[in-house]
């Protein structure tokens, strides 16, 4: 709802593509609330990853909303797939985009980040975050800090 109610207010008038299950109490609030909007478009869940990654990698902007939790796997495929990321203002996101990332509060922030922020002036934000999946948020070195985990409780269940 921030991110939309940014968009709402904004003079940019660039279609926002809202992705995700909306057919719920809550996504039904927010398109009857939005329904006014001709550039908010509701296209509901898309589970092809070959069609999202399509849709953020030519996005102009992506936002990501997500609030709380841990690393998310979407914040993940948005920088795998080059999408200029623009994410709430939290621990968690900041923690894997650091300076990244342009990072909103409140719908004003996404009002003002929409009217001058631009793709094609913070590539090497998307290539930061891409190398960033190459080099640690891959499975070969993740699968290897769990292996050294479970040898490390291994050998330390064994001096006991």
């Amino acid at each position: 709802d921030m991110v939309l109610e940014g968009v709402s207010s904004s003079s940019d008038k660039t279609p926002i593509l809202v992705v995700g299950k909306h057919d719920t109490k809550y996504g039904e609030y927010l398109k009857s609330k939005y329904k006014n909007f001709n550039n908010i478009k509701f296209l509901g869940g898309i589970y092809n990853l070959e069609h999202l990654n399509n849709l953020r990698y030519y996005s102009k902007l992506y936002f990501h909303g997500h609030s709380v939790g841990g690393t998310n796997p979407s914040l993940l495929e948005a920088m795998a797939s080059q999408a200029l990321v623009i994410a709430h203002n939290n621990d968690f996101n900041k923690g894997i985009l650091k300076e990244n990332s342009y990072y909103f509060s409140n719908p004003e922030e996404v009002k003002n980040i929409l009217e001058t922020i631009k793709k094609s002036d913070n590539l090497p934000m998307v290539q930061n975050n891409y190398q960033a999946i190459i080099k640690d948020f891959n499975w070969d070195k993740i699968n290897g800090q769990y292996l050294q985990l479970l040898n490390d409780c291994l050998a330390r269940g064994k001096k006991k």
